[in-house]
Parts: C-alpha cells; structure tokens; sequence
C-alpha cells in the first residue's frame, strides 16, 4: 500500500481535433467507391442523404453543441433507434451493416471498417483480427435480437464511446435490460483475473498458447492477480467450469479465434460480456466478465491496448468527493473500490472547509465545514463514481468519525463527501494549511528521520 501516492502527471490531455463531418464524409466515401469499401459486410446510405445529415451535425456544432461522437461514421443494423441515438450523439450514420455476413467462423478484419469508424453487429464474431471486438451485456443495445451484438472498432475507446450512445432500453421490449443499481464501475486497482491452466494451454498450438501468456504477464505487470483455472482439456473443456471460475474472479482471458471454441462457447452459453483483442500475429484474445461488469472488461482491455475511454460505459454512477484515508493508496481506499467506485479527478473545495487529524496510527484526516470563512482553506479531493447501491452499502459501513455530506466545489457545483463527525474534530489538531492531506504526509516523512534522530 503506497501511503503517498502522488499523481503530477495526471494533467488532462488536450482535446481531439477533429475534420468537419461533411468533408470527412465526403472522403470516406470517395474512398469507398473507389473500390477501397466494406462489402458486403456494409451497405451504404445514398451519399446525398448522409451528407445532409453531417452538415446538421456541423451547424450543431458551431451552434456551441458539445457531441462526444462528432466526426465519427458508423454502420448499423437498420433500425431506426439506433439511427436516432446516434444523431444524438453527434455520429454519422454512413451505412447498414448486413446481418450474418460476420458469421462465426470468419474473423472480423480492418478492411471491413476501412474508412468507417464503427460497425454495430447483430451477431458477435468469433475472432477479431486487427480491430477490437467489445460485446456488451445482452439486452443492452437495442438490437431487437436474442443474440449478443458487437461494437467493432479500431480500439477499445471507440467501441465503448459508439456502444454508450445506442445503450438504452428497446422501444420493442425485445430481450432489453436495464443497468443494475450495484453495477461495477471500475475493475479496481487489482483485479482477479483467471486463466486456462496448464492442461488447456498444452492443447493450443505454440502461437496461441505464448499469446494468452503474454497476455497474463502484461496484466500481472500492470498490477491484476492472475491464476490457473480449470477449464478442462482442448475440446473437452467445460462452459459450466468457466461459470465457477467467474464467480471467483473479476474476468477470464480465453482465446478467440478460428479453431479454438472457448469465447463463442462462453457467450453462446454464458450470460456474458466480453472485450476481444486482436494480437499482431493475427490471433485474438478476448477478456470475458459476468453480465454487467462490461466496465471491468474494458478497463483491463485498456490495461492491455492503453486505450480508455474518459467515462464509464454504465450510466448510473452516482459522485462521492473522498479525502484523507479514503484517498486512492490510503489505508481505506479499498472500501470503495471492492464497491467497483472508479476514480474519476482530483477536485478542490471552496474556502469553507477545515481539515483535521483525527488519528495518528496510521495518520487520518477528518474534513467538516468552518465555522467561520477565515478558519478554512480550499482543499484537495478525489471525485470518485460508484452505483447507487454501492454508495448505500458504503455508508452504513462509515465509522463513527466520518459521516456523508455535501461540499461545495470551486468549479460551483456541489457532490456529496466523505465528511468528519463534528465532535470527533473537537479533538483534532487543524491542518487545514497544508490543503492537501498527501502534502502533510509527506512533510510527517520528512520529519520522522529527524524526530528519531533526535530521540537517540
């Protein structure tokens, strides 16, 4: 445990540029006509129709609208909800995706995004060869199909952004599911991930046995637990055992590609959903998690690629500013992510807010409104998101010293915190000066030396 964690390099990158929507349409489909296209996998609109529609998105945009989709060209099943959810967002919908022709069997390819930079399937593919694969929980795109659909992108950050614009309930009512109030929203700082043991591994050929290997050592030197499980033999192994070793581990790496069963079997058979990797030998991997931990695959997908998207795939978080213990790397940290809360920004208070010590082993901090404006500082916390039944549980788990409040935040807003009881701080020493409790940490270390030398 890393008691003074200090991140100065998490400084926002600066935001993508990107071309106006009518010229990238009109070069993406110069391209496609020049014979460089999709087919058969996609079947385009008429040019004119959906140049009319990339103009409306740039007049939205010079109107001030902020769209987290804008420049981005997709092809989807033809279904008029995803068409509109998508306009919403700020994509171009270039074309239909043609159901079936991604068939188990036959990896999914870059040619078949060319210019485009999604495909909506009906169907998940098998293997995903150059592009990457995210397939969400069953029911959450309105696909009005028993199936698992697949969001086919060139990285990971772009399947979840294009998957998070169409996710919501199904104007049919066919198969569609609702976001659950104890829903994950992060994997963690160690997630357990499970993979094939040794007898599974002995079965696949030598390129895909180092693949899933490589793949367990990347995670393991990012900081996840990764063990054998026991899935079976080759051919032989075991959907049901795939269900135990899921119970006790936050995901699976199988492989996924042709000649090999166990991804199609697990979301065939499972209730699922999975992130499939392709590897630059031509192979894929896939990450495989429970029915709605979709954020925890795509969190380890971005372990493994470096692509993430800025917010979660789940709607459903709820904010908590955190300070002192609660801090990411603190002693109690881990409370909130076993609830699955993800970090989202470093935040600071307005002047109105003191901070004392409450506990010296280990050091503790305790934060509380001032009673007067003079007595308080602006402070630095943590934003963090959890589900609504993740906050409820973490609540009625809070000491007797902390309770749950609202602060005030210098951008304006307000977000409920991770307050100090007022009686506790009666008997606190103030430290509200060194407005960061991380600062205070490590002025302690660098009085501890002194102080020892001092008592020799």
């Amino acid at each position: 445990m890393n008691l003074f964690l200090f991140d100065d390099d998490t400084v926002p990158l600066p935001p993508i540029t990107t071309s106006q929507a009518v010229q990238r349409v009109l070069s993406v489909f110069d391209a496609l006509h020049r014979g460089t296209g999709p087919a058969p996998v996609v079947r385009l609109r008429v040019r004119e129709e959906v140049l009319v529609e990339a103009k409306a998105v740039d007049e939205r945009v010079r109107a001030g609208e902020r769209l987290p989709l804008v420049g981005t060209l997709v092809a989807i099943p033809d279904r008029s909800v995803l068409a509109a959810r998508l306009a919403a967002a700020g994509a171009v919908v270039a074309g239909y995706t043609v159901p079936g022709v991604v068939a188990t069997g036959a990896p999914a390819r870059l040619e078949t995004l060319s210019k485009l930079d999604a495909l909506v399937l009906t169907e998940p593919p098998l293997a995903c060869r150059d592009v990457v694969g995210f397939v969400p929980t069953r029911g959450l795109l309105p696909l009005a199909a028993a199936g698992a659909g697949t969001v086919l992108a060139r990285d990971a950050a772009v399947a979840q952004e294009v998957a998070s614009a169409v996710t919501g309930a199904d104007p049919s009512g066919a198969g569609s599911r609702s976001w659950p109030d104890s829903v994950r929203l992060s994997a963690g700082a160690a997630p357990r991930v499970g993979v094939p043991g040794a007898a599974f591994r002995s079965r696949l050929d030598p390129a895909a046995r180092e693949r899933l290997l490589t793949t367990a050592d990347t995670l393991r030197v990012a900081g996840a637990i990764t063990e054998d499980v026991d899935l079976g033999v080759g051919e032989d192994w075991c959907a049901r055992r795939a269900a135990f070793a899921l119970r006790d581990h936050d995901a699976l790496v199988v492989p996924a590609e042709r000649g090999t069963n166990p991804f199609a079997t697990l979301i065939e058979r499972l209730d699922t959903a999975a992130v499939v990797l392709p590897a630059g030998d031509g192979g894929a991997v896939a990450v495989v998690t429970t029915a709605f931990d979709d954020q925890v695959a795509l969190d380890l997908a971005g372990l493994l690629t470096g692509a993430q998207a800025a917010s979660p795939y789940p709607d459903v978080g709820v904010e908590l500013v955190a300070f002192g213990a609660y801090l990411r790397g603190q002693p109690r940290a881990g409370e909130l992510e076993r609830l699955g809360a993800r970090f989202v920004r470093f935040v600071t208070t307005t002047r109105h807010y003191r901070m004392v010590l409450i506990g010296d082993e280990p050091p503790e901090a305790g934060v509380l409104r001032a009673g007067e404006p003079w007595q308080g500082g602006p402070l630095v916390g943590e934003r963090w998101l959890l589900s609504p039944s993740a906050l409820g549980e973490f609540v009625a788990h809070l000491p007797a010293t902390m309770r749950l409040g609202t602060v005030e935040l210098a951008d304006g807003s307000n977000s409920p915190a991770i307050l100090c009881d007022p009686v506790t701080a009666e008997r606190g020493d103030d430290i509200t000066g060194w407005e960061c409790w991380r600062a205070y940490l490590r002025h302690l270390s660098a009085l501890r030396p002194s102080t020892a030398r001092a008592g020799r």
